[in-house]
């Protein structure tokens, strides 16, 4: 069985207010396109579909026309909720989305068993189910997003979150029988994971870091969604963070976006591949020295999302940021900085003064207020005896 495995799509994610959903509505077809022509059987969504619990109604548009897409050319699809997903809400339709071979799981996945697209699903039960092909089958597990422990499952207070959740996967896993590939899809923070600024920090790192230890041992890939670098936790179990599909923050800026793509079967994982995506504007940190360069600097980056500070020893003003804004909209953060400028300035006018104006500068500088008469008095005699 030939899988994709991508997360993080936050379906309605903008860029300091700009809107992205062209962007997204792009790279998602190209991942489509890419599923048709290296024939992959099941697509899996590692969370984090949309950006925020509400999405707006074009969002979900999107994302269901998306599905649509993937089950016209035959691909099963496997999805769980992220922490900005509202789990109830994304698993809503599941009754009918399933019917097309689409998969929206939370908890108790109870769907009929159907033969759709290339695969054929056998059975569901509490966080998994399975998948055939070709007379082989896969056993999924279903793990969405959660916090003490997902639905279902007591929280033992007496042990730490990493036992906690050994001990759920463990229990998913347990469905799986002898012969059937074992695949974890979920959304947690996986210790070795490296965040970006484009994750908000919803229960992201302290006690709520997992170790790979927690991961059975009778799963053979996990995919991971969560952080939106491609990020390999694990090589020798197959523990990977596909990453988002677009840059969504400035520190993203040079990594390459991608999806994943692997065969399983015989109780291993081959043929793994990095597919790379190319729909979407990348980002750019671009730095100026003073505001008459910005033209000069900005020429060449129609094509991206810019970040633009500017070095300068005096402050912009309006009618200069509304230069910017309306010739670059492709500008979507300005930093002003005249700390160098300043200190720079500093400097220069501290080379042209006396000793006694150094003395008097430093002392007011490092107590607030200037030396008294006495204190002068007795500074310029002690240095008129060097």
């Amino acid at each position: 069985m030939k899988i994709l495995h991508t997360s993080d799509l936050h379906i309605g994610k903008k860029l300091d207010g700009v809107c992205r959903l062209e962007e997204q509505k792009q790279v998602l077809e190209e991942i489509v396109e890419i599923a048709k022509e290296n024939l992959v059987d099941v697509a899996v969504i590692a969370g984090d579909v949309f950006d925020t619990y509400i999405p707006s109604a074009d969002a979900e548009n999107l994302f269901f026309e998306i599905m649509d897409d993937f089950a016209e050319i035959g691909v099963a699809v496997v999805c769980v909720s992220g922490n900005h997903d509202d789990a109830d809400r994304l698993i809503a339709s599941k009754s009918l989305a399933s019917k097309r071979g689409i998969y929206l799981c939370g908890g108790k996945n109870d769907f009929e068993p159907s033969q759709k697209g290339r695969v054929k699903l056998v059975s569901s039960g509490d966080n998994y189910l399975v998948l055939e092909k070709d007379g082989r089958e896969v056993f999924f597990a279903t793990v969405p997003y959660f916090g003490e422990a997902p639905i279902g499952y007591a929280v033992d207070r007496e042990k730490d979150f990493n036992e906690r959740v050994g001990e759920i996967l463990e229990d998913v896993f347990s469905y799986k029988k002898d012969g059937q590939d074992g695949v974890l899809v979920t959304h947690l923070f996986m210790l070795g994971g490296e965040r970006s600024e484009g994750e908000r920090c919803i229960d992201l790192g302290g006690v709520k870091v997992l170790s790979p230890h927690t991961i059975p041992e009778n799963c053979l890939y996990t995919a991971l969604g969560h952080l939106h670098k491609r990020q390999v936790v694990s090589n020798s179990k197959n523990v990977i963070y596909s990453g988002s599909p677009l840059q969504y923050a400035y520190d993203e800026v040079g990594v390459e976006k991608s999806v994943t793509i692997f065969e399983i079967g015989d109780g291993s994982v081959k043929n793994l591949q990095i597919v790379k995506l190319k729909s979407g504007r990348t980002l750019a940190k671009i730095s100026c020295i003073g505001i008459d360069s910005v033209d000069v600097k900005l020429s060449n980056f129609a094509d991206k999302f810019v970040d633009l500070t500017i070095f300068t020893d005096r402050a912009m003003t309006l009618d200069e940021r509304a230069y910017i804004k309306n010739k670059y909209p492709f500008v979507t953060s300005l930093k002003v900085d005249m700390s160098n400028s300043l200190k720079q300035t500093e400097r220069v006018e501290r080379r042209s003064l006396s000793e006694s104006e150094l003395f008097i500068d430093f002392y007011t500088r490092k107590y607030g207020n200037p030396p008294d008469d006495d204190l002068m008095k007795a500074y310029l005699e002690i240095m008129a005896k060097e």
